[in-house]
């Protein structure tokens, strides 16, 4: 369906200059309340909440 270069696009992060990394995969104020450890969240499930938080958007 997809050719390899289209393929390896897909799964792949897209190159993306510093401004863009930071102003994309930093958390907002909400996403930190939302994976507080309060929340009796262990630490792997803070760290799967945050890269998703950071990378679905």
């Amino acid at each position: 369906m997809f050719s390899a270069e289209q393929l390896g696009r897909l799964r792949a992060f897209p190159d993306i200059g510093w401004d863009d990394l930071i102003r994309h995969f930093t958390l907002t104020a909400a996403d930190i309340a939302f994976v507080d450890p309060g929340r009796g969240r262990g630490a792997t499930d803070r760290l799967g909440l945050a890269v998703q938080l950071a990378t679905l958007p």
